[in-house]
């Protein structure tokens, strides 16, 4: 399963689009014509040229606002640095250090949060698959939440990293954790303040399963603690995610969705409605198991392959433990694949890092004799670059996006390509 960690520091601490240039800044007032990919607002210049605009609240198309821009060849990159005009549907945040946290992108969108990011989609696929003209568009719950916070410790600070900073905002409490997890922030920074947890500088992790019940804190080196009234406590206990009876398990810190309840409710959705199934399903870059329990009344045998060992060690026991027949195998998913995998009644399900499929594996796939290709991909740009990759053996047929990362600008695309 990828690495596409977007807990609370991790993946939106992205640098400024302009990072890098030699070019003056100038000032620019204009509007927000509409929303990119990435979270990017597009305005233009009078002479037409473009420019691409950050900005650490949510950006509505139709505002006006005042940029500090850099000029390139062609367009102008920038961030916003006040609003002139609001659209109507702003709201004030929740949060005290929206303007100030790596965090979160889209303060202030309120409950419109989700129809801001299927417009950022549906620009990106207008672009870059102009064919795709129908799919499906799965919104966040309001009650979707984040299982998983990365905290930074800097000996007597704790909190998130600043925007496109290494310096550390002090919080208190996090809006778009889970309330367990919010509330053990000051847990957590009492421990170490009083020497209770090692105190030297580092990132910790905060977790809890589903239902969110107990919470664990992690050291960069794996060790963790479990959350008890009279403090934190050294464990080895697994984080235990529940769904529709059946459990999965992983090793705190290891990775799984980042607002499960919600992911898992998401894909099976999307699995039920396209009514997946056949004969073995091949789980590539399958983690502890997720997709192979979600599907597990839907195929006669599963192949999970995943290369991290904690990950893959705990998807055979949770393939056991549900009496899920099928074989794990502790293999880098690129490596393992062989021309001509599976047959018609087969599918390949295929869950790739956050940088997409290799032109390797692109190539050994595009040779699958299944019937049926599922490619999911939490960047949009490696998605839709690996759909073209795949073609002309691949078409896409079904598309899903799913709205799996609360308050910042990513999803979670989700292919259905049967062979041309």
């Amino acid at each position: 399963m990828k690495r596409k960690d977007s807990s609370k520091s991790g993946m939106r601490n992205r640098p400024s689009v302009y990072q890098g240039s030699a070019s003056p800044k100038v000032k620019w007032t204009g509007k927000v014509e509409r929303l990119a990919w990435g979270g990017l607002g597009v305005g233009r210049e009078e002479d037409g040229r473009l420019i691409l605009l950050s900005a650490p609240l949510a950006l509505f198309p139709g505002e006006e606002v005042e940029a500090e821009v850099r000029w390139k060849a062609r367009h102008g990159e920038g961030d916003v640095l006040r609003w002139m005009t609001s659209d109507p549907r702003r709201v004030a945040t929740t949060c005290p250090v929206a303007r100030l946290c790596g965090g979160c992108d889209l303060w202030e969108s309120g409950a419109h949060a989700s129809e801001l990011k299927k417009l950022m989609v549906e620009d990106l696929l207008r672009r870059q698959l102009p064919d795709t003209t129908e799919w499906a568009w799965h919104p966040a719950p309001p009650e979707a939440r984040r299982h998983r916070i990365q905290l930074h410790w800097a000996g007597r600070t704790l909190g998130f990293h600043r925007r496109r900073s290494h310096s550390i905002v002090p919080v208190q409490a996090c809006p778009v954790a889970h309330s367990v997890l919010s509330d053990a922030i000051p847990r957590l920074r009492e421990a170490l303040e009083e020497g209770a947890l090692p105190s030297r500088p580092q990132r910790w992790e905060l977790a809890t399963g589903t239902p969110a019940n107990l919470v664990f804190a992690v050291m960069e080196d794996g060790r963790s603690w479990q959350l008890e009234p009279d403090g934190w406590h050294p464990s080895t206990q697994p984080i235990v995610h529940t769904f529709r009876g059946d459990s999965l398990r992983h090793r705190a810190g290891g990775f799984f969705q980042v607002s499960p309840p919600w992911a898992m409710e998401a894909f099976r959705q999307t699995f039920e409605t396209w009514d997946v199934r056949g004969n073995t399903l091949f789980d590539l870059y399958g983690g502890v198991g997720l997709f192979s329990v979600l599907l597990r009344d839907r195929f006669k045998d599963a192949v999970l392959v995943e290369s991290e060992p904690h990950a893959v060690a705990w998807a055979r026991q949770n393939l056991e433990s549900l009496n899920i027949p099928g074989a794990c195998h502790a293999s880098d998913a690129s490596e393992w694949i062989t021309a001509g995998l599976g047959q018609t009644e087969d599918v390949i399900l295929v869950d790739p890092p956050r940088i997409g499929l290799s032109p390797g594996f692109t190539e050994l796939l595009r040779t699958a004799k299944t019937g049926t290709l599922i490619l999911v991909g939490c960047d949009g740009a490696a998605f839709c670059r690996d759909i073209k990759r795949l073609a002309p053996e691949w078409r896409l047929e079904k598309l899903a996006v799913l709205d799996l990362f609360p308050m910042t600008p990513h999803v979670e695309f989700v292919g259905l390509l049967k062979p041309c």
